[in-house]
């Protein structure tokens, strides 16, 4: 038995979505992009009438939690993760109403505007001391939860992950996809300080209304019986577990 439930968006603002592009970001890994939260998360997007909707599935991102693996295999475990996702939630997939784009996280990084983006990121990063702080205030968090869990973690590894991890997300989640278009991106949680700084520094001041993040809520329904999940639905990592 398991439960089933409903989704809302995190926010008091009105919206009308219709006719908008929707992002679904999928963390490759989380509970909460699998199974019932994932279809709750599905007939939202159908609820609020979007007329596309990307998946974008972040899994060689993952490779930056992976450890005790060479260089190549990192690439062929977190891009392996990506298809099982894919494979595991086809169904939930089919039932979007919009018109939808699958966009793995590789043809992100292969995209022709990621390097420009990026490389304005990495120089804001060196001399905005603002801004550092709020990538490093992210870092210090993700390092503080990982210390509970792991009280002999390696936590300057950790931390120089966490930084390539930060470094190459939010130039791809924010500017490059604010300039592509996408008026809203959907995911569970709130956005990072370093994810709300990257949108004030690069968005704001040139696609005001493009990527609003839109985190969501889960409520539960009564149980019913959902069918085992095939394959490795979480593959047994050594991971640091950096959330986007």
């Amino acid at each position: 038995m398991s439960a089933t439930y409903k989704a809302a968006f995190e926010t008091d603002l009105q919206q009308d979505y219709r006719g908008k592009h929707a992002l679904l970001l999928i963390s490759v890994g989380q509970d909460y992009h699998e199974g019932g939260k994932f279809q709750a998360t599905i007939d939202l997007i159908n609820r609020q009438g979007f007329a596309f909707t990307t998946i974008a599935v972040a899994d060689i991102l993952q490779r930056h939690n992976l450890s005790n693996y060479s260089y190549e295999e990192v690439y062929r475990v977190s891009s392996e993760s990506g298809d099982q996702w894919l494979a595991r939630n086809q169904a939930a997939i089919n039932s979007l109403a919009s018109v939808t784009r699958i966009l793995r996280w590789e043809q992100c990084l292969l995209d022709s505007d990621y390097r420009p983006w990026l490389d304005r990121v990495q120089f804001e990063y060196e001399n905005n001391r603002d801004y550092r702080d709020e990538v490093n205030g992210t870092i210090g968090l993700f390092l503080e939860r990982l210390h509970k869990r792991n009280p002999e973690a390696d936590l300057e590894e950790a931390r120089t992950r966490c930084l390539n991890y930060l470094i190459e997300e939010c130039p791809i989640i924010m500017p490059l996809w604010a300039s592509q278009g996408i008026d809203f991106v959907v995911y569970p949680q709130p956005m990072t300080r370093a994810m709300a700084a990257t949108r004030r520094h690069f968005v704001e001041p040139h696609y005001p209304h493009q990527a609003q993040w839109l985190s969501l809520k889960f409520k539960k329904r009564a149980a019913t019986v959902e069918p085992p999940l095939h394959g490795n639905a979480h593959p047994v990592w050594a991971r640091i577990a950096f959330a986007i």
